[in-house]
């Protein structure tokens, strides 16, 4: 099961369990003492220790997410091939002409690149690819295996 889910179903459970306890109370008349705002200033002040709890267990248990992703294969099939003509220095005009297609949408390749490899232009694509190129052929795997 989901690791939220799971947290969903605990949190639900424990208001209930408050809810029958302040239920519980009502029967022995407690209640005179504790007004409705008072209640729902405890269920609130719960709810955000209980969430700050969980969310430094979750950080806690949590792997390192580097901005920078490992590799190239995140990038689908053709953003690889869109990458690839960048790197033989292919315009924009160009790609777009060998795609058939707009320069916009060559542009919407290039950003999603830029996005998924966390890079900002042509040069950081290119020497990415040449970094994961010779790293790859060191190990001898192409740089855009799966």
């Amino acid at each position: 099961m989901n690791s939220s889910i799971k947290i969903v179903i605990k949190i639900a459970l424990i208001t209930a369990g408050i809810i029958i306890l302040f239920q519980a109370a009502g029967l022995f008349f407690i209640y005179k003492y504790f007004t409705f705002d008072y209640y729902l200033t405890g269920v609130a002040a719960f709810f955000l220790v209980a969430g700050y709890l969980l969310s430094k267990f979750n950080y806690k248990n949590k792997p390192a997410d580097n901005s920078e992703p490992d590799s190239l294969t995140e990038l689908t099939n053709k953003e690889i091939y869109i990458l690839q003509l960048i790197i033989e220095g292919k315009s924009n005009k160009e790609i777009a002409a060998i795609n058939y297609v707009e320069v916009s949408t060559i542009k919407t390749h290039i950003n999603n690149i830029y996005a998924k490899l966390g890079l900002n232009n042509r040069k950081e694509a290119i020497n990415r690819y040449k970094t994961q190129f010779i790293t790859a052929k060191e190990t001898n795997i192409h740089p855009f295996s799966t």
